[in-house]
């Protein structure tokens, strides 16, 4: 994928998108958390920021690999951004105001929330406990999110209870874990959001299959110090579903050439060393995993990889290899992907000892970088903020950084 240096993001925010899974564990949504300033703790949106969340909503609203449907993106609006009408800078069919339980007794919040309504906004209660002053609101609602981290099974039907005399769906947020997702789903909730599918069901005596091991074969090709086009042309060759996805990929209309590129060969060429080893390394990612993983974990392996990738060469670091932190954020959720302890894993992955270290949580030079990627997908602006430090980063740098991850995976995984 050609990296567009004229693209550029010029925003000094704090972003995250968290996704919003069916029962099924596909990705309905994203919620997009959001932090305008270094003292910010929630989403204050003004004039000014209109523009960057215009930016960010394009970067997310995107299908993940294989599915082509649009995904609805979530954003939790302040009284004072609905009074502005801040929502309406936003495409009405594709975005979710999630809304306080608070503001249902705040007659100005509920009028422009029922004005949203009219928009053709979806609206959701966030947090929703099921205070008794909350009709109002309920009766405009499409959906509740209920917290379901430490509350027990009579609690959550308790709160079920209330919100069933209104058409709303419901949502559980803050599940971490797949016991939580069962109980949720149980119980008829019908949305999910929360780390539960990054956390690993390891399957006691579950080994690399023969085909996996020889895609890892393929990585370690590719990774060895010789640049032989020759000899890689030969082994994607011979591989057919690799030979259709990457003349494909050519010929799609990110790289816009004037004549269709036919032969593998060409396409490696044009695409250059350095280019066709990333594509192959999320190629060969999504290969690897097993059917019924979550898309969100792939998707999620390629944001994390080029962010780390981008936050470096962005900074012009010369003490750590940006290549090297690509492949870290790309194979940090081996574990999750495979159900296979990463120790059992990174012996077969071709990478420095200080890497397979750090993936198997281990603290050196790469794990404050680690560390940094997954502070961003929770939204953890406190923590962030210390690591930008340790780091030796600017905020502003690696907020653009990340926006130019999820542009670029976007790319990724509508063409692959």
């Amino acid at each position: 994928m050609p990296e567009d240096s004229s693209t550029q993001f010029y925003t000094d925010t704090y972003f995250a998108r968290q996704p919003v899974f069916t029962a099924d564990k596909q990705v309905w949504g994203y919620e997009l958390l959001y932090r305008h300033d270094e003292d910010a703790t929630e989403a204050s949106f003004q004039d000014k920021d209109i523009a960057t969340l215009t930016v960010i909503s394009n970067a997310i609203m995107t299908p993940a690999s294989g599915h082509k449907a649009g995904k609805k993106l979530l954003i939790n609006f302040t009284r004072e951004s609905l009074l502005k009408e801040i929502p309406l800078a936003l495409p009405s069919e594709a975005t979710v105001a999630l809304v306080d339980e608070v503001l249902a007794s705040d007659a100005e919040a509920l009028a422009a929330v029922e004005n949203l309504k009219k928009e053709g906004f979806l609206i959701a209660v966030n947090s929703y406990t099921g205070d008794n002053n909350g009709e109002a609101l309920l009766k405009l609602a499409d959906m509740v999110f209920i917290d379901v981290l430490d509350k027990d099974q009579e609690t959550l039907e308790a709160i079920l209870a209330k919100a069933e005399p209104f058409s709303v769906q419901v949502a559980a947020k803050l599940v971490e874990t797949n016991d939580q997702f069962n109980i949720a789903n149980d119980l008829g909730f019908k949305f999910f959001q929360g780390f539960f599918f990054e956390r690993p069901e390891i399957v006691p005596g579950r080994t690399l299959t023969s085909t996996q091991m020889s895609r890892m074969r393929l990585f370690q090709f590719i990774e060895k110090d010789s640049k032989d086009f020759d000899e890689l042309t030969d082994i994607i060759e011979t591989d057919v579903s690799i030979s259709y996805r990457l003349l494909s990929f050519i010929n799609s209309p990110a790289f816009g050439f004037s004549r269709k590129i036919e032969s593998i060969k060409q396409a490696i060429v044009l695409l250059g060393w350095k280019q066709i080893k990333s594509w192959l390394w999320l190629v060969i990612l999504s290969d690897i995993a097993p059917e019924n993983k979550v898309s969100e974990l792939h998707y999620l392996s390629s944001i994390r990889g080029k962010f780390l990738e981008r936050a470096a060469n962005n900074h012009n670091i010369e003490t750590i290899n940006a290549e090297s932190l690509f492949l870290l954020g790309l194979f940090s959720l081996l574990e999750a992907l495979l159900e296979i302890p990463i120790h059992d894993i990174a012996d077969n992955l071709p990478l420095d000892d200080e890497l397979k270290a750090a993936l198997c949580y281990e603290e050196n030079l790469y794990s404050p970088w680690l560390a940094l990627a997954k502070s961003f997908e929770r939204g953890d602006w406190a923590y962030i903020d210390q690591l930008v430090e340790k780091l030796s980063l600017d905020s502003m740098i690696v907020a653009n950084s990340y926006a130019e991850a999820l542009a670029w995976a976007k790319t990724f995984h509508k063409e692959a």
